[in-house]
């Protein structure tokens, strides 16, 4: 090969790796599927982009009980930029919305209990509410009158939320590939698994568990999930191999934070709350994004009848990162439409949310964003020992212990399936109404299964049996349970 065939080459190599050029890369219909014989363990450090970034402004915001880290560039019209997660951080939209400085004042943030903003131990100010008053106090403080607030994922859940209760502050609302919270809408289970391999999850599985050994850092097992393949659970373009160093680094969600912020969104329900929204909306979804379904981006636009809607026919999760030029665009012509839109605001604190955590609940947290398993294991026991022994009364801390113990939804394991049953039964009888018709037939198909474990199998037919009784459609809390599923367990069970 002559020397201006190897410069060619080269130059294509190089462009394949940038933002636009993403259609020459590997993407998840290659079913590739390349897991490394032994695990990297030398992963080279790159800084965060931010700090890499030009004309990038960086400080502390204080809120009550502490600070929020921000940074912003660009002027005009105010954007701020909500993370996914919960509990992931600003640098995911990084370098991509630098491209819309020129038009708008680009915000970035981390909420409070991630990143460089103040963290709480005890997780008590980790709450939808507090999130949604921590945005506002910086809008304030910022000394921004109104502003488009843009939600990724988590963040276009949240983005919701503030919509509803403060209408009167945004000039516009832009939701990508955004979350929902809770629905009465029947909605097909997530497709995470639709493009990974048996042979990748199992090469997943091993690098957790050798992460939770202490034998790799947090850093060498991002940087080795992605290597072997985790990226196609969200993803539609293979990383580069600087994405997912940057990945790595950038850290895990913050457990604490994410466990006890996902217990709220759960509880939260937006249906119809839109109807009657007149702040412009652009809502822009993803054919292939693996988080949901195909039926995910029908229901968001129904959810939001007034808003613009654009699908993406060559994304997955991170629309502005799998279609920059087609999505910035898009956000351009809208953020230059919203400056000459008169909006009649309807009333604000428009939604209900949930009560903060209890005692049990918070300390229920605490363990369970361990990465230590023995140590996590103990602590639940001496929780559970300590609840049964006051007989406390929280249905939803026993449901909570029901799932920890009981372990995979497909392979219940034996060791604490006592304690599972215990907690199920608990939390049937300390449940509203309204929740226990919420779990309709799957709390029979979760106790069935502990049953089984135990070896109580004439027990876990009956149980069986009043799930298949009680059995209405396929539900996302035990998505495995359809009348063929339960049919089949009650014969194999009879047969033995």
């Amino acid at each position: 090969m002559n020397i201006k065939k190897i410069v060619f080459v080269m130059v294509l190599i190089t462009l394949a790796g940038l933002p636009g050029c993403r259609e020459k890369r590997e993407t998840i219909f290659d079913r590739v599927v390349s897991i490394p014989k032994e695990f990297v363990l030398d992963v080279p450090y790159l800084p965060p982009l931010c700090d890499e970034l030009s004309g990038l402004k960086k400080g502390f915001v204080d809120i009550p009980g502490g600070k929020l880290y921000y940074e912003e560039e660009g002027y005009g019209i105010p954007l701020i930029l909500l993370n996914p997660g919960p509990g992931g951080s600003h640098q995911n939209f990084h370098p991509y919305f630098s491209r819309l400085n020129d038009i708008a004042r680009v915000i970035y943030y981390d909420t409070r209990g991630v990143g460089k903003s103040t963290k709480d131990e005890t997780g008590a100010t980790y709450t939808i509410q507090q999130s949604i008053e921590d945005l506002e106090f910086l809008r304030r403080t910022l000394g921004i009158d109104k502003w488009v607030v843009c939600g990724w994922s988590f963040g276009g859940f949240l983005a919701q939320c503030y919509a509803l209760t403060y209408p009167e502050r945004l000039i516009g609302l832009v939701l990508i590939a955004s979350g929902h919270g809770d629905t009465n809408v029947k909605l097909k289970p997530g497709r995470e698994r639709m493009f990974i391999s048996q042979a990748e999850l199992d090469a997943l599985q091993k690098i957790d568990k050798a992460f939770n050994e202490g034998k790799l850092n947090q850093v060498q097992t991002g940087y080795n999930k992605d290597l072997a393949g985790y990226w196609k659970f969200q993803g539609h373009y293979k990383p580069t191999r600087e994405e997912s160093i940057r990945e790595a680094y950038i850290g895990p969600d913050q457990m604490l934070f994410k466990h006890l912020i996902c217990r709220q969104m759960w509880q939260i329900n937006l249906d119809n709350k839109f109807d009657d929204f007149e702040v412009p909306t652009l809502l822009a979804e993803a054919k292939w994004d693996l988080t949901w379904d195909t039926d995910k981006a029908e229901f968001m636009r129904k959810a939001h009848p007034n808003a613009q809607f654009e699908l993406f026919e060559k994304s997955g999760h991170a629309i502005f990162a799998d279609e920059p030029d087609k999505f910035f665009a898009i956000v351009r012509k809208f953020l230059e439409k919203t400056v000459h839109t008169k909006i009649v605001y309807k009333p604000g604190h428009r939604i209900t949310l949930p009560e903060p955590p209890t005692g049990l609940e918070l300390k229920l947290a605490a363990i369970l964003s361990l990465s230590n398993q023995e140590e996590k294991e103990k602590k639940l026991l001496a929780v559970y020992q300590q609840a049964v022994k006051e007989n406390i009364a929280d249905a939803s801390a026993w449901k909570e212990l029901a799932f920890v113990f009981r372990g995979s939804e497909k392979s219940p394991e034996t060791k604490h399936a006592a304690q599972a049953l215990d907690a199920f039964n608990r939390y049937e009888r300390y449940a509203t109404q309204e929740e226990l018709q919420e779990s309709e037939h799957c709390l029979y198909v979760w106790r069935a299964q502990l049953l089984e474990a135990l070896g109580k199998r004439a027990e876990a037919v009956k149980n069986y049996q009043e799930a298949l009784r009680k059995f209405k459609q396929v539900s996302n809390s035990c998505a495995q349970a359809n009348r063929a599923w339960l049919e089949e367990r009650i014969k194999k069970l009879r047969a033995t």
